[in-house]
């Protein structure tokens, strides 16, 4: 009596067909992948400058005017700094006629310092030294004034920092206009 012994698997050419298919489907999913993982981290900077947005608003029907002392107004994510890809605030200039009316209004708002106007992000894709340029010129002329404000957020979210144009950057202003000014992704 002779016994039949069952053959089973796979033989190679159906095993090296298998990883050839599955490179393929990689080899296009992976670069919409990284796209897809990059537009979701703008919403960071949608978040934040909702919340500034918010800010001044609440700030404005207070003390009738518009002014870069966001740390004042109840803004301040120096504490998450750690986790955040984007800088977000105003560009350094002069506050001192909102700032003024503020005070004159009875708020504590001092004329513009960085301190309380410009918020550094430290999570970053990328070098320090691309992290730092952000600072100097990331965000766009960004203001406040006695009628309106213009903040900002930039933040290097993908790719190789070689140059500033990868900087994503997005601004929002009293109006709620919400603008993506520079993809970065």
């Amino acid at each position: 009596m002779k016994i039949l012994r069952l053959r089973e698997g796979f033989t190679l050419v159906e095993l090296m067909v298998v990883v050839a298919i599955i490179g393929i489907l990689s080899a296009v999913a992976i670069p919409n992948f990284k796209k897809y993982q990059a537009k979701s981290k703008t919403s960071e900077a949608k978040l934040h400058l909702s919340a500034i947005y918010t800010a001044e608003q609440a700030f404005a029907s207070d003390y009738d005017v518009y002014a870069t002392c966001l740390t004042s107004m109840g803004y301040n994510p120096t504490d998450e700094a750690a986790q955040r890809y984007y800088m977000t605030g105003y560009t350094s200039g002069s506050d001192a006629t909102g700032a003024a009316i503020a005070v004159t209004n009875g708020a504590s708002c001092p004329n513009y310092a960085a301190a309380n106007a410009q918020f550094p992000a430290g999570k970053k894709i990328g070098n320090a030294a691309a992290i730092a340029t952000l600072a100097g010129t990331g965000l766009p002329t960004l203001t406040a004034s006695e009628t309106g404000f213009r903040a900002g957020a930039a933040g290097f979210i993908v790719g190789n920092f070689a140059t500033v144009g990868t900087c994503d950057t997005w601004s929002i202003d009293n109006l709620k206009r919400l603008i993506h000014i520079r993809p970065g992704y």
